[in-house]
């Protein structure tokens, strides 16, 4: 068993000041139990090291962090073990290029860091690392000679992460001249360059690397750049290409023909750029793909089985933002089963998509504004139990609820508005986080809300439709609500002393209905409030004084008070999206936004509500 000496491994660390990151190095005798070291468990080596910055939460609202500042010693790699070191966060005032020898397989990340000038000088010792595999340098403040010496510290690279660098105009000159050139990593798998600057035509960068990093890719990340320039035919080299990013960049002009050409594609995210023309039919071609995300450009023009032909492995699909018209030949059966489906603004009526019938189990659907003006049929409504994203908005569809018990496995996002359903709201709609049914043609009251419980709602908007009758003084079965939208229905009697338990609410609006001018007491305990919308001549003025950053629909003589009147924010919810391996991760998909609005002199200033 190897027992470390506490001042050789300070020594190999170097000169650091942590500002109480390391106190327990001071005090504890055996170097295992200090904070950001990991040993093995039977030789006890040091295996992990991770001095990245400590993060304390004095308050509900205040984070502090305290970085590590200082100088890293050359001999600090000598942990002949060690296999991950960790520097996130710090400021290193001395950065030498001969600290690389490690001996194992091993992972070195920098992010959050500032990186000085690197002495060419130092070069001399570099590449002595014969087991440096993943290199990240993430969200940090790189001088361009760093460039030289991150690419020659290693042979043996397999992932090279430069991700969110501050990196602008053109990729570094480094990487094609120097003598362990990016082309010359034969074993490099991952390059992520995503949320840099970068603002090179598309061309040019691929024809930079040269050599056996064309065979070698799998992975090329050039996402949230400013680059330029068409898809070129040169990109079929890299066969071994499993992931390409190039979304949120300014791409134009049409895709190439052969872009099928890329058979081991699983992962095609082109979306958000000013790309034009048709879609290849050559991307049915790409037997591996799981993900196909082109939305937010210009294509037009029609998609067809063909468009799908070998794509049996598909689960992520997104075309929306685009000009495309979906025509399927009446026979044909999809050969994938989509976890995603994001047709938003293509054309897919004016029959109800019947292909959907094939699709068993997905977890988002978005066919919003897709020129469809049908009924529903029975068979949509037996939903997945995965079900956690259903956007049917701003279409013509219609039909009536069938009275379905549904269960889902969690609490989707649901938006059917600016239709025409009618008929009574069913309940399993209220087994969600978001329900947005306004604009519709719904009608009856709201009684059977009494006979459910839900922590998890966030977001009701059930206006401008025929509702009618007594609100039910039941609320406090929603303790989450943060909106609730009732305005523009035919509602009467009180309001309901139990919305005083929404603690969390932020918006309320139930205006142009028939309620009476009394307002709760216990609406004071909302102290969360910030839009209310009533309509209401007199206003309870304790609840005012009680709620000092409440905006309210009103007369207004002070024109002041109605500038200052107008309030916007923003309420995020959690998505779900697809990688290559079929797994998921969360991602900030739906907003909220809301203006308070004013009367200004008998007339009522625009405003907007926004769910997104």
């Amino acid at each position: 068993m190897v027992t470390h000496n506490k001042l050789d491994i300070i020594y190999k660390v170097g000169q650091v000041s942590c500002y109480g990151n390391l106190a327990s190095w001071a005090i504890e005798e055996d170097c295992c139990r200090w904070r950001g070291v990991e040993c093995d468990n039977r030789a006890r080596h040091i295996i992990r090291l991770d001095l990245h910055p400590v993060f304390s939460h004095a308050d509900h609202d205040d984070f502090t962090w305290t970085p590590m500042d200082g100088v890293i010693s050359s001999s600090l790699l000598d942990l002949r073990h060690l296999s991950h070191l960790d520097l996130a966060g710090t400021s290193l005032r001395k950065f030498q290029a001969s600290s690389v020898h490690t001996h194992s397989r091993c992972t070195l990340t920098y992010q959050d860091c500032q990186f000085p000038v690197v002495d060419p000088s130092s070069l001399s010792h570099i590449n002595s690392s014969k087991s440096l595999a993943v290199l990240q340098l993430i969200d940090s403040i790189v001088h361009p000679s760093t460039f030289p010496l991150l690419l020659n510290m290693s042979n043996e690279l397999n992932a090279l992460h430069l991700s969110e660098n501050h990196l602008n105009g053109t990729i570094p000159i480094s990487f094609a001249h120097m003598g362990s050139s990016l082309g010359n990593l034969c074993k490099l798998r991952t390059l992520l360059l995503n949320g840099n600057y970068i603002n090179e035509p598309l061309p040019v960068i691929l024809e930079k690397p040269t050599g056996c990093i064309k065979d070698s890719l799998q992975v090329l990340d050039l996402s949230v750049n400013q680059i330029k320039g068409s898809l070129p035919e040169i990109i079929t080299r890299f066969s071994s290409l499993k992931e390409l990013y190039l979304d949120d960049n300014k791409l134009d002009g049409a895709l190439p023909d052969n872009v099928g050409n890329l058979s081991s594609l699983a992962v095609l995210n082109l979306a958000r750029n000013k790309l034009t023309g048709s879609l290849p039919q050559s991307i049915g071609l790409m037997s591996g793909l799981k993900v196909l995300d082109v939305s937010s450009n210009s294509f037009n023009g029609f998609i067809s089985e063909i468009h799908f032909l070998k794509l049996s492995k598909l689960k992520f699909l997104t075309l929306s933002f685009n000009s495309l018209s979906l025509n399927f030949s009446s026979g044909w059966i999809p050969r994938f089963q989509l976890n995603t489906i994001n047709l938003r603004c293509c054309k897919l009526g004016p029959s109800f998509p019947v292909r959907l019938q094939t699709q068993r189990n997905f977890s988002h659907l978005n066919i919003s504004n897709s020129e469809i003006s049908d009924n529903i049929p029975n068979w949509f409504w037996r939903l997945p139990s995965n079900l956690l994203f259903l956007y049917l908005s701003f279409s013509n569809l219609s039909g009536k609820f069938p009275d379905l018990h549904l269960r889902f496995n969690s609490f989707p996002l649901v938006s059917l508005s600016s239709n025409r359903f009618h008929g009574s709201i069913p309940r399993f709609l209220f087994n969600t986080t978001v329900l947005n049914l306004s604009k519709n043609m719904f009608s009856g009251t709201l009684s059977t809300l009494c006979s459910l419980i839900n922590d998890n709602l966030n977001h009701v908007s059930l206006s401008d439709y025929q509702l009618s009758g007594n609100l039910p003084d039941c609320w406090m079965n929603f303790k989450q609500l943060v909106v609730l939208n009732l305005e523009s229905n035919s509602l009467s009697g009180v309001i309901p002393s139990s919305f005083g338990l929404l603690h969390k609410l932020q918006t309320l609006r139930v205006s142009n209905n028939s309620f009476s001018s009394e307002l709760p007491p216990s609406l004071t305990n909302c102290r969360s409030l910030k839009l209310l919308d009533l309509v209401i001549e007199s206003f309870s003025q304790p609840f005012i004084k009680h709620n000092s950053n409440l905006f309210t629909k009103f007369d207004c003589n002070d024109q002041e008070r109605c500038s200052n009147a107008t309030i916007k924010y923003t309420i995020l919810y959690s998505n779900t999206i697809w990688d290559s391996n079929g797994g998921t991760s969360d991602h900030s998909a739906a907003t909220y936004t809301d203006y308070a609005s004013v009367v200004w002199k008998g007339v009522e200033q625009e405003y907007g509500k926004i769910l997104g």
